[in-house]
């Protein structure tokens, strides 16, 4: 431990040593003393310096990885009391690294790449589907000129229509299939569904209301339940790795537009604009493998093998540039890879027109370059949206294709409206801080049978109430110290989400503002950013639309938010009657949490061979 060192931003200077290595300040415990002085603890090696508050306010703004040059030139701009002097900044940032308070890329870098051979679970590939036959047709045609089905332990349909000719089309579809295929399909529809439902009940009468709630499909009477078919995945997948695809797709894999060698750990997804369908499939060139196989290969595996399969070489400091720190220090080599996504290469699947605000430089100067106009380019579903090399983020999020590794114990899908997967991959997060998820840079043509056009960029900007609400509430509330098993993290959930259901009406409606503001405060940083790198893109309209979307956030930040005001709740809604529904909801989704350990038990044993 080092002696207790008051540090300012006057001292002498020391020598400058290894000018590229990058540092950030992370993974710190900070224990306020008195006004002047604040006890800095770093969790990694133990080292404990007093630091004043105002460095250390200083400091959380350098939690990427970067040089110290870098660090010193952005506190020089971002810190009034430095009016500019760097030195002063870059004096006091390497005190610190020579005192070991900044954590090293160096060091991460190290710990990411040890490898060694790990036993993978067997595949098993889901579609699932909600009255699109004509879509499953062409799925499966696709899938027949793969070529590889037969490495996966068994291939499923998923029927969740609604129709009945929906599901007797599809079920005539999949015995087609079969006629031809290697592997054949089983069809899971509501006939097998009922069956699997009695049996989950009769084997776990205590927990019928959670089983119900995740399952029964009369309890979603009317509602979009994209949650329920993923979580029947999961039942039907429980330990083994299962690949979910969405039913308009096909099961193709498409080079990127824009290719990068090596991994990555920033996270940032970027975009290609496309004028028609037609352009858009002439412009895609093949991926070496089928996208079933692509998923399969590192599905499960642990972060040091994919690193090192992935890189094409060591990996390199520079490539942990501008990376989150504390991010990246939760991972070591043996994370395991809980799930895999791919691009979307069409339609990106977003649910709205104003995807673009969190695209990078380069795909907003595409953006608004594109001939046929930025509004057509983010409305008519002809985009590439994906990565440009193989990426680690640590959260899931939307993938028209998505792998799972079921081996390990997952969370349920939350069984209805949109944002389940926002939640899932929240879930997590938290039931596995050390998990990572990797994204493929290839990608699936994702082409939707019907018109998804909708308002585009007249659609409303600001960011409504929904699951997203509750999934980064959740996110905040993470504790990544927290070394309990993924089991009893999960009963952690569950146990806040029957908290929440015993607030009070008027306690409830505060928190639901007080998340609605963060959101949007969020939404505004977001545009604010864009806004100010807009200045050098010769684009008015890209300009117009940014201040347009900062006046209406903030406009809408200053009003009064309640659940009522959402976009498809019941007209004549109120706000009490919502909150009502949400108390329900959350009660029953901490029963459902409680029983999903068991009944991922039994429908592992129902799915053995009789």
């Amino acid at each position: 431990m080092t002696d207790d060192t008051s540090i300012s931003y006057s001292f002498s200077a020391t020598p400058a040593a290894g000018a590229s290595a990058l540092y950030a300040f992370a993974d710190c415990e900070l224990i306020p003393v008195d006004q002047a002085m604040m006890l800095v603890i770093n969790r990694v090696n133990g080292r404990q310096q007093m630091i004043s508050p105002q460095v250390v306010e200083a400091l959380k703004t350098c939690t990427t990885f970067r040089t110290l040059d870098a660090h010193a030139d952005h506190l020089a701009r971002s810190q009034p009391e430095l009016k500019g002097n760097r030195t002063l900044a870059m004096q006091a940032l390497q005190q610190l690294r020579d005192g070991e308070m900044l954590l090293s890329a160096e060091t991460v870098k190290t710990r990411l790449q040890q490898s060694q051979n790990h036993p993978l679970a067997p595949t098993r590939a889901f579609i699932i589907t909600c009255d699109r036959p004509e879509a499953v047709e062409r799925l499966l045609e696709s899938m027949l000129r793969s070529g590889s089905l037969t490495r996966h332990e068994a291939l499923m349909l998923v029927d969740d229509s609604r129709h009945p000719e929906s599901r007797t089309a599809n079920r005539d579809a999949v015995e087609r299939f079969n006629l031809r295929s290697a592997r054949s399909m089983s069809y899971f529809g509501a006939e097998e569904q009922a069956a699997l439902l009695a049996h989950l009940v009769a084997e776990l009468p205590t927990h019928e209301a959670g089983i119900r709630f995740l399952l029964d499909p009369s309890h979603w009477t009317g509602k979009k339940t994209y949650g329920r078919s993923r979580t029947l995945c999961l039942l039907l997948s429980v330990g083994c790795r299962a690949i979910v695809m969405d039913d308009d797709i096909l099961c193709e894999a498409v080079r990127p537009p824009v290719e990068e060698t090596g991994i990555n750990f920033q996270g940032g997804r970027r975009a290609a604009f496309f004028p028609d369908r037609d352009t858009l499939l002439a412009a895609r060139v093949p991926a070496a493998a089928d996208p079933l196989a692509a998923h399969a290969d590192l599905l499960g595996q642990q972060l040091g093998n994919a690193v090192r399969e992935l890189n094409n070489g060591p990996l390199q400091e520079s490539q942990l540039s501008e990376c989150n720190a504390a991010m990246l220090n939760v991972l070591d080599s043996q994370s395991p890879i809980l799930v895999t996504q791919c691009g979307s290469w069409g339609d990106p699947g977003t649910g709205g027109g104003h995807w673009a605000v969190h695209l990078g430089e380069d795909s907003i100067e595409r953006l608004v370059n594109a001939p046929h106009g930025m509004a057509e380019a983010l409305q008519n579903g002809c985009n590439w949206l994906g990565c440009s090399g193989p990426t680690i983020h640590k959260m899931a999020f939307m993938s028209q294709m998505t792998g799972l590794d079921n081996s390990q114990l997952l969370p349920p899908y939350f069984p209805a409206f949109r944002g389940e997967d926002l939640l899932f991959g929240t879930m997590v997060e938290a039931m596995h801080h050390r998990g990572a998820v990797l994204e493929y840079p290839w990608a699936v043509p994702h082409l939707p049978l019907e018109s998804r056009r909708g308002q585009g960029l007249r659609a409303p900007m600001a960011g409504e109430g929904g699951i997203v609400l509750f999934s980064r509430y959740l996110a905040e509330h993470i504790d990544y110290k927290d070394a309990s098993a993924p089991q009893r993290r999960l009963r952690h959930m569950a146990d806040d989400a029957r908290r929440l259901a015993a607030r009070s009406d008027a306690d409830l409606l505060l928190d639901y503002r007080r998340e609605q503001a963060k959101g949007q405060a969020h939404q505004l940083h977001l545009l604010r950013l864009q806004a100010a790198k807009a200045r050098e893109l010769p684009s008015l309209n890209w300009q117009g639309y940014l201040k347009r979307g900062i006046e209406e956030v903030q406009g809408s930040i200053a009003e009064i938010h309640g659940p009522a005001r959402i976009r498809g709740v019941p007209a004549g809604s109120t706000d009490e009657a919502l909150v009502g529904v949400f108390r329900g909801y959350a009660a029953h989704w901490a029963a459902a949490l409680d029983a999903w350990p068991a009944v991922r038990e039994a429908a592992q044993a129902y799915m053995l061979p009789r």
